[in-house]
């Protein structure tokens, strides 16, 4: 019983080295200009042992895609639960994304970005479709936190929808920015914390809207 727990614990690390050379090369390299052959050499192992965890490139691909949504979306989701004002939460949600692309692990933005951009033709429509679903219902997570504070009457009537949209496109941009050194002396806390001052100055009531 030990020794098939100790086997499975064993496979599983092996497949996590494999999935961490995969991340490296399709963040670096792209999707399509990436072999398995070469994934194979990055994570130390055969090209044999690397199709008995991953049937293919696509399968491989995949799972790291599915991986990274599923790490955005908890986060996204602990901040919903979170107590606080939509601020407060959207700043937890932003400085934890931001430093999980940044710190942690720096090669998944280039594969939500870079590597769907490289994809086959005809791999790269089911692709796309399958991001956008998820960022979709990420977003919509988010907005609830906004729809939330709308309707305490702390935030202005506004279409909360546009907010995340803006919200999403500015802390997308820093991420970027920080990736290619265009804001590499920023912190995650000035990024985020810059991107809430433009977003709720501009959308919270002032003490005169406020007594209307």
């Amino acid at each position: 019983m030990a020794k098939s727990k100790r086997r499975e614990i064993l496979k599983e690390r092996h497949k996590q080295e494999i999935i961490e050379a995969a991340l490296h090369l399709f963040g670096t390299k792209g999707y399509k200009d990436t072999t398995m052959e070469e994934i194979a050499e990055q994570a130390q192992f055969s090209k044999g042992a690397i199709y008995s965890y991953f049937k293919s490139k696509k399968q491989l691909f995949n799972e790291i895609l599915t991986n990274l949504f599923d790490r955005v979306q908890s986060l996204a989701d602990e901040a919903k639960r979170l107590r606080g004002n939509a601020r407060d939460r959207l700043r937890f949600y932003a400085l934890e994304l931001i430093k999980f692309f940044l710190i942690e692990s720096k090669f998944s933005f280039n594969v939500m970005i870079q590597a769907i951009m490289q994809m086959e033709s005809d791999e790269k429509e089911s692709t796309r479709n399958y991001v956008l679903q998820r960022l979709s219902h990420i977003s919509k997570i988010l907005t609830d936190i906004i729809k939330a504070d709308i309707k305490s009457g702390n935030l202005k009537n506004i279409d909360p929808n546009l907010v995340i949209m803006a919200f999403n496109g500015m802390l997308r941009d820093v991420i970027y920015g920080c990736l290619i050194d265009e804001v590499s002396d920023a912190s995650p806390e000035r990024i985020v914390d810059s991107i809430l001052e433009i977003i709720f100055d501009g959308i919270s009531k002032n003490k005169k809207e406020a007594e209307k």
